[in-house]
């Protein structure tokens, strides 16, 4: 009787009037009909809607919105948002069994021409949102550094929702830390489904330590508004680095480069990250170095690649059919018609030369447009992959190998970016000025485009500069500086980085980094193990210090979590299991989770009573709190509410944890005022403090 009773109580806590609160959707007005065409609405911060006036047309409501001062207005039709003064565009469709699982961006609004540019919802979900085109109902947006049109419906499935910035809670994000580069990643823009994070770099020159937005990862922003307002203005004049754009060394290294790691300080690296023991990619650092000595292609780069589409050699098609890459893994359909390898070295040893040194690499390959990661708009992002962030989530892990070392690949080669889109302008020369190399296909179209710059010369003037770029070039070259081979070739054809260079004028590039002091053109594709340099006979330093092992209490806080004896808080509800290991691994460490019986966890989220791994020298096993979770499962919800009142009427006592994290308010006292933290967490109102 008395557990009936503990149930009602609960129960009641649940309809507590200040707890019924209003979601935050942009499509759950379907069923409005203030006016009969277009209704111009304010779009409050509650998730709410104000109606202001009805419209016969929309241009005429267009035309108010936009010359009114207030920041918040819509346009609505028929139940739906179709326009708004600043807003994003939530495109994470939920597609139907058989579809093609990505949707095209159109150059236009009115045209079909894509430009096979096509990009697939996920996490985050939301791009910038620049236009509206009522006829076609197109939108045009920014994201990943593509902007382009995308349409509304495919056939009767809806493609993308606008929602108004004031519904806006957490758009994607970028942290500055006193080291790193954070790229934080919403569930929802809603708040209602968690951030991860990602840490993509280390701290950029050019910003200070705080949050801001952006939709390329070049120009950032303290303010949606503003960012919004240039996005419409197609500049970037109120950005933070309007002046200095930001480029991921990894994003936007040249596969022509080699790594200065061997294959022991790889297969060292995987084995420390390992998501599993029977991982496909574990042991595979000969392989990767072997073909970047033969087809010229960076270890490090296809190393990455390989974690980021295999989750660290563990997916279905990698273990099933030796297939690290996705090679034809369809967004419709992946495990069926992804390729077969005999063994993970064919998979490796094709890919580098087909796939890449005589594909996503080689002028003249359709599917050329640039030799670096990039994104939507350049790079091997542009046609490898439907996500947006694919190019940023492979250079994560070439970050986190070099991180884990020392960072003795950082900066290792000069980049410059082409500064512009061009066609049938800048050509790869056999000297200065001369002729071209080989053929009309290798040349520099795609803004951003990257070379590496061997050394500087002069030759004739091209828009007012007579300093010419030797590169290193992107096609396989002969002794002639003419091209060789073909992805069929057996022997396959060899890249020879001494004799396979070219030049093009400066006035078409950019610098984008300062390299280090003294980097040879090819650098040293066996370098002595970062984890044991050796020390000379007459006690000289090393050319590079041996990385100091960190305190566990320091890649804790590092990683923006809180440190107790025996303990790591600080951490949100909702975090998965692969956030928190990226973010501990990112400050250093290896890092294993168990739950509270012993047994690795390595999926879901990480909650209350787990246990955290540390090595970092020694091993320390710190429990996790995150108050509020009660039960575990590393989130806060009625369970968590029952949990403490089960407490509170006596029903059961805890002694452990469980005691420490359902004291919410910290005051010594578990109570209703506990339950009730938990439900205002619940509903919304607040947020627990961790």
């Amino acid at each position: 009787m008395k557990k009936r009773l503990m149930y009602v109580t609960c129960f009641l806590f649940l309809m507590i009037p200040i707890f019924n609160v209003k979601a935050l959707s942009a499509w759950e007005i379907t069923s409005r009909t203030e006016c009969p065409n277009i209704e111009l609405a304010e779009a409050k911060e509650d998730g709410s809607l104000a109606k202001i006036e009805c419209y016969q047309n929309y241009q005429d409501a267009k035309n108010v919105m936009n010359n009114t001062d207030n920041d918040n207005l819509v346009l609505i039709e028929q139940g739906i948002i179709i326009d708004a003064k600043y807003a994003v565009v939530d495109y994470d469709i939920d597609y139907p069994s058989g579809h093609q699982g990505y949707m095209w961006v159109y150059d236009s609004a009115t045209t079909n021409n894509t430009s096979n540019h096509y990009i697939r919802g996920g996490t985050p979900d939301e791009a910038a949102m620049i236009e509206v085109d009522y006829n076609t109902k197109r939108v045009k947006i920014k994201v990943a550094g593509l902007t382009g049109w995308i349409n509304k419906y495919d056939g009767s499935l809806k493609l993308y929702d606008i929602v108004p910035l004031s519904w806006v809670k957490t758009p994607q994000s970028y942290t500055v830390t006193d080291n790193t580069l954070v790229h934080n990643f919403p569930g929802n823009v809603f708040g209602t489904k968690g951030v991860s994070s990602l840490v993509i770099d280390r701290k950029p020159s050019m910003l200070n330590k705080g949050t801001y937005y952006s939709y390329d990862g070049h120009y950032f922003y303290t303010s949606m508004k503003t960012l919004l307002q240039d996005y419409k203005n197609n500049n970037y004049n109120q950005s933070i680095n309007k002046d200095n754009p930001y480029y991921n060394y990894y994003q936007y290294l040249s596969f022509r480069t080699k790594t200065t790691y061997n294959a022991d300080n790889i297969n060292q690296y995987l084995e420390a990250r390992k998501w599993s023991s029977d991982s496909k990619i574990l042991s595979t650092g000969n392989y990767f170095i072997k073909y970047q000595e033969s087809f010229g292609i960076n270890a490090g780069l296809m190393m990455a690649i390989g974690i980021n589409e295999s989750g660290f050699g563990t997916s279905n098609i990698a273990k099933q059919k030796n297939n690290l890459f996705g090679l034809n893994a369809i967004d419709r359909d992946p495990n069926q018609s992804a390729n077969y390898f005999n063994t993970v070295e064919d998979c490796i040893r094709d890919y580098s030369y087909a796939w890449l040194s005589y594909g996503y690499v080689y002028p003249g390959d359709p599917r050329y447009k640039g030799a670096n990661l990039g994104n939507k708009a350049q790079g091997l992002n542009y046609r490898y992959a439907s996500d947006p962030f694919w190019g940023e989530k492979a250079a994560h892990y070439y970050y986190d190998l070099d991180s884990m070392y020392g960072f003795q690949d950082y900066n290792t080669y000069q980049l410059a970016a082409l500064n512009d889109n061009y066609e049938n302008t800048v050509y790869a020369k056999k000297t200065p000025g001369g002729v071209n190399v080989s053929s009309k296909y290798y040349q520099y179209k795609v803004k951003d485009s990257v070379v590496v710059v061997l050394e500087e010369t002069t030759g004739p003037s091209v828009n007012g500069n007579n300093i010419w770029y030797k590169i290193q070039s992107d096609p396989t070259l002969d002794s002639n500086l003419e091209y060789i081979g073909d992805a069929s070739s057996n022997p396959k054809i060899t890249y020879d980085p001494k004799i396979s260079y070219a030049y093009v004028p400066a006035a078409y590039f950019t610098k984008i980094n300062t390299p280090v002091e003294s980097v040879p053109n090819v650098p040293n594709a066996n370098p002595q193990t970062p984890s044991s340099p050796s020390i000379e006979e007459n006690g000289a330093k090393p050319e590079k210090d041996t990385p100091k092992v960190k305190q566990v209490s320091e890649i804790v806080t590092e990683a923006n979590y809180k440190y107790g004896a025996g303990t790591i808080y600080g951490i949100k509800p909702n975090t998965s299991i692969a956030t928190l290991k990226s973010n501990l691994t990112n400050t250093g460490g290896v890092i294993t989770i168990t739950d509270s019986n012993g047994n690795t966890k390595e999926t879901g989220n990480i909650g209350t009573g787990d246990k955290v791994h540390i090595t970092s020298g020694t091993t320390e096993v710190l429990t996790v709190l995150i108050y509020g979770d009660i039960n575990g499962d590393g989130e806060i919800n009625k369970s968590d509410c029952t949990e403490i009142l089960r407490q509170y009427y006596g029903y059961i006592k805890y002694e452990d944890i469980k005691k420490d994290v359902s004291d919410i308010n910290k005051d010594g006292a578990i109570d209703k005022v506990d339950a009730s933290q938990i439900l205002r967490q619940y509903y919304g109102y607040a947020n627990i403090s961790q």
